[in-house]
Formats: structure tokens, C-alpha cells, sequence
């Protein structure tokens, strides 16, 4: 009987590696033994007169798997890293464009935006002082 290896490992048969792909001629009495007829119930060994022993190899072999999975995973990682960089840019060129805006407001308009902001402001403070509120707050 001659038997083909389809799974993704090297299996020994009467002493001989038999690699992944591979054909082998077991000798006469062979296809009875039990790791044999394991093997063959299992898939791992197909005879060639099988319709499905020339079908190509489409088991994924454990450390493919992990291999993928390793792979997968860093990439995410990567991803989620540059997110958080980026989405910390974006949230320092907005607090550089606020402050920079709160440079040229007028009063009224620093006194609105540090009501928003839960700023305590008095009737007593001045224009440098709100700027100077906001601006600390806006840096936090």
C-alpha cells in the first residue's frame, strides 16, 4: 500500500521519517498495524488510490497557527500604539490652537470661555489674568 503524509509534521513509520507531502510503500501487513490504522482514520495518512490523497495540503500546522496568531497580534499592537500617538497629536495641536486663539480673545470672550471651562472668574479680573486662567487650565 502506498500512503501519503498530509499532515504538517514528521511522522516515523517502521523506523523511517516520513516528511509532510511525501509518499511511502508500506510493506506488506503494515496498513494493519495500529498506529497505521490511527493515522489513516485520522488523516494524517492517506492512501494514494484515495480520491482525497491528491488533494492539496490545507491544514494549518499548530505553529502556523501560533506563528499567524504572534503575527496578528503584534500588528494590533502596532495599530493601537499609532492611534494613541496620533490621537495624542491631535489632542496637543488642538490645545496649541486653543491657546493660541485665547491669545487674541476679548474679554467678553475670555470670560465666556472660562464660565465653560468651570473657571472661577471675578468681576475684578482682568484680561491677562483670564488669558492666564484659561491658558493654565488649557495646559493640564
Amino acid at each position: 500500500m502506498r500512503v501519503i503524509n498530509k499532515s504538517r509534521k514528521i511522522i516515523a513509520i517502521n523506523g523511517q521519517p516520513f516528511l509532510p507531502g511525501t509518499e511511502m510503500e508500506l510493506t506488506e501487513g503494515m496498513e494493519a498495524h495500529p498506529s497505521i490504522l490511527d493515522y489513516l482514520k485520522k488523516g494524517v495518512v492517506v492512501d494514494v488510490d484515495t480520491p482525497s490523497a491528491t488533494a492539496p495540503l490545507t491544514e494549518i500546522s499548530d505553529s502556523e497557527r501560533a506563528r499567524i496568531a504572534g503575527e496578528a497580534i503584534a500588528r494590533y499592537k502596532a495599530e493601537q500604539e499609532e492611534a494613541a500617538l496620533k490621537a495624542e497629536q491631535e489632542k496637543a495641536d488642538r490645545r496649541e490652537a486653543d491657546i493660541k486663539a485665547v491669545k487674541y480673545m476679548k474679554k467678553d470672550e475670555l470670560i465666556t470661555k472660562a464660565m465653560g471651562m468651570s473657571l472661577a472668574v471675578e468681576d475684578s479680573d482682568t484680561v491677562d489674568i483670564l488669558r492666564e486662567k484659561i491658558i493654565a487650565a488649557l495646559s493640564k
